[in-house]
C-alpha cells in the first residue's frame, strides 16, 4: 500500500513540473512582498501555528515570491507556479 501512495505521489509531481510547477517540500512559508512588507501567506500557515504553540521552526523554510504567484499544496509540500505558469485544475 505504501508503494502504490509513493507511485501516486511521483506520478502527481511530474504532472506538476511539466505544467511548469517547482515542489517544494515541507516546512516551507510562501509568502509574497519583502521581509519588510511581506504581502500575503501563500501556503504555510499552518506551520506557522505550529510554531507559535511549540515555540520551534522546525527548520521551516521561508521563500518569497512575486505577486500572482499560485500555491497548490500536494502531498509532503506545495506546488508553486510563478505568474504566467499554467495550473491543471
Amino acid at each position: 500500500m505504501e508503494n502504490a501512495a509513493a507511485e501516486a505521489n511521483d506520478a502527481e509531481l511530474a504532472v506538476a513540473r511539466a505544467d511548469g510547477g517547482q515542489f517544494l517540500p515541507d516546512p516551507v512559508l510562501c509568502i509574497t512582498g519583502t521581509m519588510e512588507d511581506p504581502g500575503s501567506i501563500l501556503y504555510g500557515r499552518d506551520h506557522l501555528q505550529r510554531i507559535s504553540v511549540a515555540g520551534e521552526a522546525e527548520n521551516l523554510g521561508v521563500v518569497q515570491l512575486p505577486p500572482d504567484t499560485r500555491c497548490v499544496p500536494i502531498t509532503g509540500g506545495v506546488m508553486v507556479y510563478l505568474p504566467g505558469q499554467q495550473v491543471t485544475p
